[in-house]
This record gives structure tokens, C-alpha cells and sequence, in this order.
């Protein structure tokens, strides 16, 4: 390729990856789009008892966001939690500050790994009712859900 012509195409390719990014992909929002799915909260039988939620985090869009808390009404407290299995093979369960959700990326909240905890809830929760969740994020801000009641 001559130098002038290998000279043109460097151009072109320069130009064309400084328009790329503008055009973004169909559907992708510049910044974080946020969805919860599945979401829904363990049974318990009477009030002051702990429980759990659990669902699936997603962010279709083209920037990060971070979960950094939760509140609800059925409970006194709600921390971000995660379970792990230690060398001896002992399940330990604490507190997460945040939970980092990528661009494009997906958190799964369920039993053995991340969840919502509940902490004293103010009433039983039953098999069939709904809790509504208020989910903090960085960017994104509250997310308001409803999570079904089940039986584990």
C-alpha cells in the first residue's frame, strides 16, 4: 500500500472510532439502567425475627452503579449481606458495605451468596404477602420493589 493511500485509511479509521462511541449501541443508555427482577423474601412466622431477601440485579446500561443499602417497613433494620463458606467448610454470613453492578452487568441475590437481610421484622410475614423494598443506589438513586412472601 503506498504511503499516501496507508496514510488516507488511518484517517478514516481515526475518524470512524471517534464516531463509534457517539452512536452507542440500540437500547444502551449513556448511564446506569437499573432492573430488579424475581425479587421475593422469606417466611417467618412471628414479629422480631430475622429473614432474607433475594433477587436479581440488573443494569442494562452503559455505565456502573453501586447498591449501597436498603430499607423496608417489615423490618427494624435491612443490611446488604453475604454468605461464604470458610476452609473448614463452615457457612459465616456478614455485612457488605456495597454491592458493585457493572455496565451491562447482573448481581444474583440468593440463598449461600448475596442477599438483603432483614432484621426485626415488625410483623409475620406470610406465605402469599408482599414486602416492599426500598433499594438505595449510588447513581440510580431509591428503587422501589415489591418482593412475594414464600416458603423456602
Amino acid at each position: 500500500m503506498s504511503g499516501r493511500r496507508c496514510r488516507n485509511s488511518l484517517v478514516m479509521a481515526s475518524a470512524l472510532a471517534l464516531l463509534l462511541p457517539a452512536c452507542g449501541e440500540k437500547g444502551v443508555t449513556p448511564g446506569p439502567d437499573v432492573r430488579v427482577e424475581g425479587a421475593w423474601v422469606r417466611a417467618v412466622a412471628g414479629s422480631d425475627a430475622n429473614t432474607a431477601a433475594y433477587m436479581v440485579l440488573r443494569n442494562a446500561g452503559g455505565a456502573p452503579d453501586r447498591l449501597t443499602g436498603a430499607q423496608s417497613a417489615a423490618a427494624r433494620a435491612t443490611e446488604l449481606h453475604r454468605t461464604t463458606i470458610d476452609e473448614t467448610g463452615l457457612a459465616r454470613m456478614g455485612k457488605v458495605e456495597a454491592l458493585d453492578l457493572l455496565a451491562g452487568g447482573s448481581v444474583v441475590m440468593e440463598p449461600g451468596g448475596f442477599h438483603l437481610m432483614l432484621m426485626g421484622v415488625t410483623w409475620a410475614l406470610s406465605e402469599g404477602d408482599t414486602v416492599r423494598l426500598m433499594l438505595d443506589f449510588e447513581a440510580t438513586g431509591t428503587v422501589e420493589v415489591t418482593a412475594e412472601v414464600r416458603a423456602f
